[in-house]
């Protein structure tokens, strides 16, 4: 996974391994500090649907390779990207 955020005063790139990003332990992590902190968002979501939702994104990995979930560019030059 790649993070690019794009500024007039800063421009940071982050390389993060996208297996240990959609792991499993990371399904139980946030699942679990998710419902600690956080229960009134995490009361409509079931535990399944983030395992579902994160293997799906390990698929989509495998299959295409790269792949663009966010692409953002505002009035004063700013960007961000998030690639897949």
């Amino acid at each position: 996974m790649r993070i690019k955020v794009k500024s007039e005063d800063t421009n940071i790139h982050l390389r993060l391994p996208t297996k240990l990003i959609f792991s499993k332990g990371t399904v139980w992590l946030a699942n679990h500090i998710g419902r600690k902190y956080a229960g009134d968002a995490m009361k409509e979501i079931p535990p399944e649907a983030l395992d579902k939702l994160f293997g799906e994104f390990r698929r989509i990995k495998r299959q295409y390779g790269h792949w663009d979930l966010v692409e953002v560019h505002s009035a004063d030059g700013s960007e961000v990207k998030i690639t897949l």
